[in-house]
């Protein structure tokens, strides 16, 4: 079988882009500028969408390497990547899609040390680090909004997702999750998840065994983690292209796939709401409850 070489050409390869988005529009994207810190079960899926979608440019964060436990959903994992770090192999896949992209690589991932450098010069920020690393969260969420960025994020939540947008116009970090330096690390993961799923639907169908805060594991699907990368790439092109319609905390997104259940509203008072802090309340009896049973 003949194989023919065709040499790469940014506007036919992305031609089918155009009416979703505008030529002029399409032009703003190649030219822009995407901080991603994470390349694991969403961070990696985020990058090659938004390859697709036609951005140009690219800061990455990665410290880990590829395992067999990433099998079932992560972008890069495979046999010949086990391993290898995610931020190479993934590096290596938007390249052969786009060979023309400019990429900055933080491969320690990020900190107070790098964040400044990470979030110079980029357009937005997406938050797909590890939804447990809860201390990085804020870090880079606090710094986009101090430079006056938006900050994106979704958590996969079963067969489902939650999604959130930060940004200078919208509540801080800190009064939307209402995460003190007091709590515990599992009372703010708890936390954290909260404000990205007030109902908790997923909870109606997940096993608890499952489920082990102090091991950092939990139930995953690749079903959540591509809902996640659909509404993400959505959102990075609202905030690209049209950020007065980005709507940031405290309006959240929260679907579940399984049940057919969608919410797209403001939540009053974030974390700090009366049913939100019950919620909350009854969550650290169950944590007290599954510590003193192990």
């Amino acid at each position: 079988m003949e194989i023919i070489l065709t040499a790469f050409d940014y506007n036919p390869a992305f031609s089918r882009n155009l009416g979703v988005v505008s030529p002029d529009e399409h032009q703003r994207l190649r030219n822009a500028t995407v901080a991603i810190a994470g390349m694991g079960g969403v961070g990696g899926d985020y990058l090659i969408s938004l390859v697709r979608a036609g951005v140009g440019h690219f800061h990455l964060a990665e410290f880990d390497e590829f395992e067999l436990v990433n099998f079932n959903r992560q972008y890069g994992a495979n046999m010949q990547t086990i391993g290898r770090r995610k931020l190479d192999v993934m590096i290596e896949y938007a390249l052969q899609i786009n060979p023309e992209l400019q990429i900055e690589a933080f491969p320690g991932g990020i900190d107070t040390a790098n964040i400044g450098a990470f979030l110079a010069g980029v357009d937005l920020a997406i938050d797909a680090v590890d939804a447990f690393a809860v201390d990085i969260h804020p870090l880079l969420v606090n710094a986009a909004t101090e430079r006056g960025l938006a900050t994106i994020a979704a958590v996969p939540l079963g067969l489902g997702a939650g999604v959130l947008a930060f940004g200078p116009q919208g509540m801080s970090y800190a009064d939307f999750f209402a995460i003190t330096p007091d709590m515990s690390e599992d009372e703010k993961i708890v936390q954290f998840m909260l404000g990205f799923a007030p109902e908790m639907y997923h909870l109606k169908y997940l096993d608890p065994a499952f489920i082990n805060l102090k091991a950092r594991k939990g139930p995953s699907s690749i079903a959540g983690c591509k809902l996640c990368t659909g509404f993400i790439t959505t959102q990075a092109l609202l905030a690209l292209l049209h950020p007065e319609e980005l709507r940031c905390v405290p309006w959240y997104t929260y679907l579940d796939a399984r049940l057919g259940r969608f919410r797209h509203r403001r939540l009053w008072m974030g974390n700090r709401h009366p049913l939100q802090r019950l919620k909350s309340y009854v969550a650290k009896r169950r944590l007290e409850k599954l510590g003193a049973a192990s």
